[in-house]
């Protein structure tokens, strides 16, 4: 009777094989990497407890001295590993689709910039149906200033001018 108490017992537990652990480790490690690359804004959203911060703010201190880094990211990992690293993940997951957005836009602001700079009014007519909150006039009077502007660094500022509004357009 005894011994079917303990089989019942086996049945519940899962078996992981070592490369599953590994896979596992090393997640949290590249965690740990990720946590020290962030600004200390971001490290105060992310719910970690105090060794945890302190580790990451050594880690920003010793950014330098590369043998010494590699030491402390492996600690880390293991400060890591003894916690629950779901919360962790997640919150790095939304910084990192954030910082991907804002990558996107960025991209887009410079391809409608160019766009205008090559093709005047048509393209700022063709970005003003995709966006009907842009100012149309400020980006005609931008670009007639770049198209009259007699040397080159006018026409650098003038552009750098009409991708500021174009993003702040696409930023609303």
């Amino acid at each position: 009777m005894e011994n079917d108490a303990n089989f019942d017992e086996s049945d519940d537990i899962e078996y992981v094989s070592k490369s599953q652990l590994k896979r596992e480790s090393q997640e949290i490690h590249k965690l740990g990497k990720r946590l020290t690359e962030l600004s200390s804004e971001q490290l105060a959203t992310i719910p970690l407890d105090e060794p945890v911060l302190e580790a990451v703010a050594l880690a920003h201190k010793i950014q330098n001295k590369r043998s010494a880094l590699k030491r402390h990211l492996l600690f880390l990992g293991k400060l890591l590993r003894a916690r629950d690293t779901d919360a962790i993940f997640t919150a790095v997951e939304t910084f990192d689709k954030s910082n991907q957005i804002q990558i996107q836009r960025h991209h887009q602001a410079e391809r409608w910039r160019d766009q205008i700079l090559l093709q005047g009014n048509n393209a700022i007519e063709a970005f003003l149906l995709e966006h009907s909150s842009a100012d149309r006039q400020k980006l005609r009077q931008l670009w007639r200033n770049h198209a009259s502007a007699k040397n080159e660094s006018k026409k650098t500022q003038t552009a750098r001018l009409i991708y500021k509004a174009i993003k702040q357009t696409l930023d609303s």
